[in-house]
């Protein structure tokens, strides 16, 4: 069982309402013992998997947009992070996380 934090921006646009309530009911089921999200786009949390996998799920089984939308999962654990959608300052990413 890993920590993680998911951070994402969905896209607000007509699909917009869809899209998030399908991202967020995965979050929720991906969570091993619930998981804090008191701010938003943001999720940490106890999980199965790798930050990889997470990552996979979270595009393939919600109706995530990678041409519209954003998300970076980081493995706390393992120092490990993946991305989906258009990171547009990946190196001040890894920079600003040492990974």
């Amino acid at each position: 069982m890993g920590h993680f934090i998911i951070t994402f921006r969905i896209k607000n646009d007509a699909g917009y309402q869809s899209r998030y309530e399908s991202f967020t009911k995965k979050v929720s089921e991906l969570a091993t013992e619930g998981c804090w999200e008191e701010t938003s786009s943001f999720y940490a949390l106890r999980a199965k998997g790798t930050a990889s996998s997470i990552c996979s799920d979270l595009y393939l089984y919600t109706e995530f947009d990678s041409t519209k939308d954003k998300m970076v999962v980081i493995d706390l654990d393992n120092q490990e992070k993946a991305t989906k959608g258009a990171i547009e300052y990946p190196a001040t990413l890894e920079a600003s996380l040492g990974f």
